[in-house]
């Protein structure tokens, strides 16, 4: 089974962890034995004409052990539906390439309609290859989302065998945007292989940690107020990791809230330092506004922490009544009152049963097993 793999974003020399979860989909996909080649159409914006010092065309390389085929160029004709006609051309340079270096395709599955979806489609329909498309973005909320592009992207929809969402709530979406009622949910690929049980250290203050980029759809403005209602006098630290234009703007609402002292920015973490935090601290808070999945939660998860998140389209599938709460969306009082009952009984969490939970749900071998039902189903 060869499988040309489609990222719509990927990691490039500027952006070393681009689209991370895409590759390590794709590596997981190889290791349980099916042939996988990333085709990549580097889409290069015209604000950086001039300081990138790169060959434009197509390039071939094996990048962490993935056959990977790439074609740069700039945007020339941005923000116009009329440049996916230039990126199908493009996908259809790769494709041919692909086709004499590695052989026949049998799938073509594509991550996310907007950018390679759309190509994808057009190279599925003129050679007869069935498309899988794994949606993990919002058409709705989605910042590059232009009116002019939905057409194209419910199009890609329509042209593919099947089309998977990460996430109920983006489901959903997806469902009423193109009409199909056989969507089906499987959650984003995340390498565990960093986040696992160590002992929970007896902080002399209790550690809440929360994550994300900090803007507006995060709720750190939710988080901060329900923190400062309950724990200004009580033995608890709130540490939030990321940064973001809401940074200054969040820490002011600090000073504001009198919990200054209390909650302590951390700034851009690696993913080790993430993992450290994740052992570290004694509940994983992200009220999130919208998500569709949440890695991140999954990582604490993993980590044996318990987790409190919002209804927000992908915590959902996530958190459940063994480990954490959900809260309706920007309410501060009952994320105040759930904070303080995970505060008040740490203890009662069992992190083995959490961390087995979510490996049951949510492990590399769990989902690829399910991606490669999906490639079985399509080729039948």
């Amino acid at each position: 089974m060869h499988i040309m793999f489609i990222p719509s974003w990927y990691s490039n020399v500027r952006n070393k962890v681009h689209g991370s979860f895409f590759k390590e989909q794709a590596l997981e996909l190889q290791k349980a034995g099916v042939k996988v080649t990333v085709a990549y159409n580097e889409v290069w914006p015209l604000t950086m004409l001039g300081k990138i010092h790169e060959e434009k065309g197509l390039k071939y390389n094996v990048e962490d052990g993935l056959k990977t085929y790439r074609y740069k160029n700039y945007n020339y004709i941005p923000k116009n539906a009329l440049m996916f006609k230039v990126f199908n051309k493009r996908m259809e340079k790769l494709y041919k390439e692909i086709v004499k270096k590695e052989g026949p395709i049998d799938i073509i599955h594509a991550q996310s309609s907007l950018w390679g979806g759309i190509s994808a489609a057009y190279i599925s329909e003129k050679y007869n290859i069935p498309l899988v498309i794994t949606e993990h973005s919002s058409v709705e909320r989605g910042p590059y989302v232009k009116n002019s592009y939905v057409p194209f992207i419910r199009d890609s929809y329509k042209k593919a065998k099947k089309v998977i969402t990460v996430g109920n709530g983006l489901k959903n979406e997806i469902q009423a945007l193109s009409g199909r009622n056989d969507i089906e949910v499987i959650g984003n690929l995340v390498d565990l292989s960093k986040f696992t049980i160590k002992k929970r250290i007896q902080n002399e203050k209790f550690i809440f940690f929360s994550l994300a980029f900090l803007e507006g759809e995060k709720g750190f403005d939710t988080l901060i107020k329900s923190f400062a209602k309950k724990f200004k006098d009580k033995e608890a630290v709130l540490y939030i990791g990321g940064d973001g234009s809401q940074r200054s703007w969040l820490e002011a609402l600090t000073v504001e809230n009198g919990v200054k002292d209390q909650i302590i920015f951390l700034g851009a973490l690696s993913r080790d330092d993430v993992s450290k935090w994740m052992n570290k601290c004694d509940c994983f808070v992200l009220p999130s506004r919208y998500e569709t999945f949440g890695v991140v939660y999954i990582e604490a998860l993993a980590s044996g922490r318990p987790v409190i998140g919002a209804l927000n389209g992908g915590a959902e599938d996530i958190i459940n009544n063994l480990n954490g709460y959900l809260i309706p969306i920007d309410d501060i009082d009952i994320l105040a009152e759930k904070m303080i009952e995970v505060y008040d009984n740490i203890e009662s969490y069992d992190e083995e049963e959490i961390r087995i939970d979510c490996l049951k749900r949510f492990s590399p071998k769990v989902i690829v097993n399910k991606i490669i039902s999906v490639y079985k189903e399509v080729l039948k």
